[in-house]
């Protein structure tokens, strides 16, 4: 009963002592990436390749959502009348 107990305590221990050069090349992809930006063409304001602009709510050339700015606009136009 107390050996099954320690065989579950066992951890992996490694062999062989990693190179500092092998140990390098395996962090070599762990650098930050910088993600390409492109410029909105309806307004000019930055946004990722492949989405809609966040400024606008564009996104190839055609409305695809309602922006917050947009909406507080037509919420005061409502109240006004």
């Amino acid at each position: 009963m107390v050996e099954k107990k320690r065989l579950g305590e066992i951890v992996a221990v490694p062999k062989k002592r990693t190179s500092y050069s092998r140990q390098r090349m395996r962090r070599s992809h762990d650098h930050v990436k910088i993600h390409p930006v492109g410029t909105c063409k309806n307004c000019g304001k930055n946004r990722f390749p492949h989405h809609m602009c966040l400024e606008c709510g564009y996104y190839n050339g055609r409305k695809v959502i309602t922006t917050k700015t947009e909406l507080r606009v037509l919420k005061q136009k409502k109240e006004e009348d």
